[in-house]
């Protein structure tokens, strides 16, 4: 199947899977773009290959809701994709996405906690996961069990307009609940997770309360503004 409507940012930091996981995202999705987005010099080493449908490019300033925003900006398809640079995805998941979009959702997220390895996710991030996605699917009206997924498709043109803002991990938030306040389709689909290749990155205690409290964030805000 060609992919050639698809664009799959790869955003990262200290990441030294991410050659892996870019190599197969261009196996696997034949004829699509992809976008490395790093924040350090050592990344752009990470990535190991070049290749004529990956373009490389730097991050300024910080935060992954930043990187996502400005490489956002150099995408020209109709579905814009996330994954992570970690290998804790399957490239192959991102066709299940992206075919739901395709016949007819605007935003597409996968659901993690379908089939877990225990490894990947301790029990503590999987109940604090549980409890920021239920408090967001009370205040918004959202149907998802994993919120803060990391693999997810969306129509290029949806992006654009749900004026987005978060500049560290509440980019996932922010984009389920604008979404839905736009009147957006929002759908959800069972996925894989695996442990990450390189150090652990998984929230604290202390970003869980953060990542909480963004759900009530949204609350008087509409879209674009």
């Amino acid at each position: 199947m060609d992919y050639s409507d698809t664009t799959v940012i790869i955003p990262i930091k200290d990441e030294p899977a991410v050659g892996k996981v870019a190599r197969e995202v261009l196996k696997e999705l034949k004829g699509c773009k992809v976008i490395v987005i790093f924040k350090d010099d050592s990344d752009r080493q990470n990535v190991g290959f070049a290749d004529k449908n990956m373009t490389l490019m730097k991050q300024r300033g910080n935060g992954k809701g930043v990187a996502c925003m400005q490489a956002a900006k150099k995408v020209r398809t109709e579905i814009l994709c996330l994954i992570d640079g970690d290998a804790t995805y399957d490239a192959k998941d991102l066709k299940k996405v992206i075919d739901l979009v395709r016949n007819g959702a605007d935003l597409a997220v996968g659901n993690r906690l379908h089939h877990l390895d225990r490894e990947a996710m301790p029990t503590f991030i999987e109940v604090g996961n549980k409890v920021i996605t239920q408090t967001a699917n009370l205040l918004y009206g959202l149907r998802l069990s994993d919120s803060q997924s990391g693999l997810r498709a969306i129509r290029t043109e949806v992006f654009n307009r749900l004026g987005l803002q978060e500049e560290f991990f509440g980019i996932e938030t922010e984009m389920n609940v604008m979404a839905r306040k736009g009147g957006y389709k929002v759908v959800e689909v069972p996925i894989s997770y695996y442990k990450r290749i390189g150090t652990s990155k998984q929230v604290k205690t202390l970003d869980g309360v953060k990542l909480l409290l963004t759900d009530f964030k949204f609350l008087f805000r509409r879209l674009g503004e």
